[in-house]
């Protein structure tokens, strides 16, 4: 598979990736954090919107993988 390939394959996972995650941080928020303090909130929203770097960095990684 070439690296333009990849991005191509990367760049739609990334966002589809992005969209998941909200709808999972959403979910957990709805069901768990709904009457939580304003500071739970604060420290949820934070927590996991820097999570989701862990997810896309491995997708990155693997676009930028040169050509074999």
């Amino acid at each position: 598979m070439t690296q333009r390939q990849r991005k191509a394959i990367g760049t739609v996972l990334t966002v589809l990736s992005l969209v998941i995650w909200a709808t999972i941080g959403m979910w957990v928020y709805d069901w768990f954090l709904e009457d939580a303090s304003p500071i739970w909130h604060l420290v949820f929203f934070v927590g996991f919107g820097l999570a989701w770097v862990f997810p896309a960095r491995a997708i990155i990684l693997w676009m930028a993988k040169p050509d074999a």
